[in-house]
């Protein structure tokens, strides 16, 4: 058991990330500003309105939105009373069975340390009554020798709001740990009144657009400035065949990121760009994949998978270059060096020359072929150092012979993320020296954005999702 803390108010945030997203989500649904402002009374009001509203949900006809919010308790407390896919439907009887998981603690009996903050309690919950994300063939017990885990009543209220300020699906939970504690409740804020329209709606009539890596990157924009913070998001499923977690986060330049690219117009624009780009619609025009969300992933890190996603998103987005903008071209230009620049200290202006040679090589005349060529080869070191060979050899022979730094061919040519990412800002460097030579690489036209030119220009995170009165970034 926990070592007993003796801490003033009912309520404190703890490193468990079940934990602190139901202690912010009680602190908001209290209308509190910090953890520390909750008040017994308050933590009474909320854990009424979590058993009203568990109550509506347990007794909720199918298809209603209150009904996916049965699911959506079902999924975290599968074997819960309550919850349980055998519970009471007597509104009464569930109300009493819910009210008693937030009941003071009793006067007399052992005194244990809560296994999350450490306070004071004389309550031991099993297995079942605690957030899981099991199979409902699973058998909640305890480890041997355990009586229960000892939980005080604001822990067991955060536990029990946990839903409310997480982001949902029907068999999902995920929540925000971050280095800036206002970070997680601008996430959890979002959440709550996301909550509250699952419990009125259902997850059917919400627009699919957001998602927990776009409310992060608002939270992140708003709360963060340009302070280095990290920010991981926890994603606990439970399908009812493999339960698992995946765990994914920025690195903490990502938040200076977002606030340069904020105040650049190109790399705005760039970021509207992908959104669209990424959208996905059905033939009825109806959003399938929110682009929102698609951009905001590219800045999260997953356990196991490649980093830097957003430079591999615009490059591959960017390689059918005939099918782009130019203008579009030369917003992701801006929007990569950005990243590269911030995330990485590099000088993104290192490769001009690099950029130059293989313009002008790929401007003589037969272009088209020339940018095959380069195409084909920019995204190996050994392919691109052959072709650099044989572009340098021609541009001497033409009188146009051109030096290029061997430090800086050193680390583009190199094996690894770090000679990746240098060819991906060459290869927009040299798309750009080619529209400045006026070589007629991209058939796009930019007719089509100019009167959505003022709009695109703004790095607005909200704008989009706010159109739906939903969560953002």
């Amino acid at each position: 058991m926990a070592t007993i803390s003796q801490v003033s108010g009912p309520l404190r945030l703890t490193e468990h990330p079940l934990q602190r997203c139901g202690a912010w989500a009680v602190t908001v649904l209290a209308g509190q500003e910090q953890v520390g402002d909750v008040s017994p009374e308050v933590l009474d009001a909320v854990a009424e309105q979590i058993v009203t509203d568990a109550v509506l949900a347990g007794c909720a006809a199918p298809g209603s939105g209150a009904y996916d919010w049965w699911k959506v308790l079902f999924a975290l407390y599968p074997n819960a009373k309550p919850t349980h896919a055998r519970r009471e439907r007597d509104p009464a009887v569930l109300r009493t069975q819910v009210a008693e998981l937030f009941a003071v603690d009793p006067v007399d009996g052992p005194v244990y340390g809560c296994t999350f903050c450490g306070q004071a309690c004389r309550v031991l919950w099993a297995k079942a009554t605690l957030p899981m994300f099991d199979s409902i063939r699973a058998v909640n017990t305890l480890p041997p020798g355990m009586a229960g885990w000892a939980v005080c009543r604001g822990c067991r209220v955060a536990m029990w709001a946990l839903p409310y300020g997480a982001w949902l699906t029907a068999g999902s939970a995920t929540v925000l740990t971050c280095d800036i504690p206002q970070v997680e409740r601008g996430f959890v804020r979002r959440n709550v009144r996301r909550a509250g329209r699952i419990r009125q709606l259902g997850f059917g009539r919400l627009p699919a657009i957001a998602g927990p890596e776009a409310v992060t990157l608002e939270a992140l924009r708003v709360h963060a400035g340009d302070a280095p913070a990290a920010a991981t998001l926890w994603m606990f499923k439970n399908d009812n065949q493999e339960p698992w977690l995946r765990v994914s986060g920025t690195r903490s330049g990502v938040a200076r990121f977002l606030q340069l690219a904020a105040a650049d117009l190109y790399c705005a624009a760039g970021w509207r760009d992908l959104q669209r780009a990424l959208t996905r619609r059905d033939k009825q025009g109806r959003v399938l994949t929110g682009g929102a969300r698609e951009a905001a992933r590219s800045l999260f890190d997953q356990d196991g998978e490649q980093a830097d996603r957003l430079p591999r998103e615009l490059w591959r987005r960017s390689e059918d270059v005939e099918t782009i903008s130019p203008r579009t071209l030369v917003r992701w230009r801006a929007l990569c060096r950005l990243y590269v620049e911030v995330m990485y200290d590099m000088n993104a202006d290192r490769l001009k020359a690099v950029a130059d040679l293989l313009a002008d090589w790929i401007a003589q005349e037969a272009h088209r072929g020339q940018l095959n060529q380069y195409r084909r080869a920019a995204g190996s070191g050994y392919e691109l150092h052959k072709l650099l060979l044989t572009a340098s050899a021609r541009l001497l022979l033409d009188g146009r012979g051109q030096r290029v730094d061997s430090d800086v061919l050193g680390d583009l040519l190199a094996d690894g993320s770090r000679g990746w990412r240098e060819r991906t800002v060459l290869w927009f460097d040299v798309v750009k020296g080619l529209q400045d030579r006026k070589v007629p690489i991209a058939a796009g036209s930019d007719e089509s954005d100019d009167a959505e030119q003022a709009e695109e220009i703004k790095f607005d995170a909200d704008g989009e999702l706010d159109q739906e009165g939903e969560e953002s970034a």
